[in-house]
């Protein structure tokens, strides 16, 4: 039997999606085409990192909209490339791009498997109008499968009426060479490495968009009158109201790249993911990786999954300084906690790998294809 054709359709080329589609490609019972709608987010400037894109791939051509906040492209050849691969499965990134909803067109044409892979929370603010919660409805209906990355996506699902063994958990991972070894490296002088970014205090660090749903005003305000520093990193629409109040123990960095974060993950205490939305937040996985305590918020989803509250970290409801500082103060005072929680921290992390996604995607594709199915061509 030949290899499963699997057509992944997904927004862009983040450098924290390559492992996973590097692992999937290389399983040999899978023959990958990873089509991305475009090269880059315009709320998120990242790198293309395409020498470590080891998957058969291709970049779509369109043109991009942004309304509303929205971010929409409108791609042209999406059924080309799908009418030329033939995949056995099309593994859709969600229902809020018009690129999904024509591969679920070809999808229903060719009586192929749809799998859409939700990371939406019951929590997540952007969950939207009547008639896109009509849209995703159908979608759902038109699905298969689901891959999900932990529970609390699972629980969405389930409250939209899915059933539980349509749904898959493939867990979301990062590259733990640069955000467990890099780090890992590095930390071994650590004192240097802070020394270099005049740090002397106990440090917490933030890393994302400086948007509303993000939180970083209420993180701002619980460390105002605390003796620690917070470094900021990451840049967005609240980066100049941020910065004109935040007090003298706040230091702002800007949007640097992945591997520029390394020597910042090492020199850190303690990571704090303050938002008040927030579908995932592969940040932490990131932080957990490089081994340190986690305060986050519970609307992200992977607080949900990497925090065993108490242990690795802890997590808090979000949006008022007073209850977030509470979550803080105990690892900013006792440095023996922060060692034992962030070793939890990586131990948690050390699951989350992408060979475990890839696993978990290729036994999936395999239950939806039969070998008959597997073995001829789509016209």
């Amino acid at each position: 039997m030949r290899p499963i054709r699997i057509a992944l359709l997904t927004e862009i080329p983040a450098p924290y999606r390559l492992p996973l589609f590097n692992e999937l490609a290389a399983a040999p019972d899978v023959e990958l085409n990873v089509l991305f709608l475009a090269a880059a987010d315009p709320k998120r400037p990242y790198t293309l990192h395409a020498s470590e894109m080891r998957f058969p791939h291709r970049i779509l051509r369109g043109a991009s909209i942004v309304r509303g906040g929205r971010w929409l492209v409108l791609n042209r050849g999406v059924k080309r490339q799908l009418q030329t691969f033939r995949p056995d499965v099309v593994i859709v990134g969600g229902w809020n791009q018009p690129a999904f909803w024509l591969a679920r067109r070809y999808a229903r044409r060719h009586n192929v498997p749809l799998v859409v892979w939700v990371e939406s929370t019951a929590r997540d603010q952007r969950s939207g109008s009547g008639p896109l919660e009509r849209a995703k409805r159908s979608m759902i209906s038109s699905c298969a499968a689901f891959v999900v990355p932990g529970r609390a996506s699972r629980e969405y699902l389930s409250t939209l009426g899915v059933a539980s063994a349509q749904i898959t958990v493939a867990p979301n991972a990062v590259d733990l060479s640069v955000f467990r070894d890099a780090v890992g490296a590095i930390r071994a002088d650590r004192a240097a490495v802070r020394s270099e970014r005049g740090l002397t205090r106990t440090t917490v660090l933030y890393v994302g968009r400086l948007d509303p749903e993000k939180g970083v005003d209420v993180l701002i305000d619980a460390m105002r009158n605390a003796d620690a520093d917070l470094v900021v990193v990451g840049d967005g629409s609240q980066s100049a109201a941020l910065r004109q109040t935040a007090p003298a123990n706040v230091r702002f960095t800007g949007w640097l790249d992945r591997d520029q974060l390394v020597p910042w993950f090492a020199a850190a205490d303690v990571f704090a993911l303050p938002s008040r939305s927030e579908q995932w937040g592969m940040v932490l996985n990131e932080a957990a990786a490089a081994g340190l305590p986690l305060v986050a918020s519970a609307a992200a989803g992977a607080s949900w999954e990497l925090i065993d509250d108490g242990v690795s970290g802890t997590r808090f409801e979000p949006g008022d300084p007073e209850v977030l500082w509470a979550a803080l103060q105990p690892y900013l005072a006792d440095a023996e906690l922060r060692e034992a929680a962030g070793r939890a921290s990586a131990a948690q992390a050390a699951g989350h790998t992408a060979t475990a996604w890839a696993a978990a995607v290729t036994a999936l594709a395999s239950t939806l294809v039969s070998p008959d199915e597997a073995s001829k061509s789509h016209s």
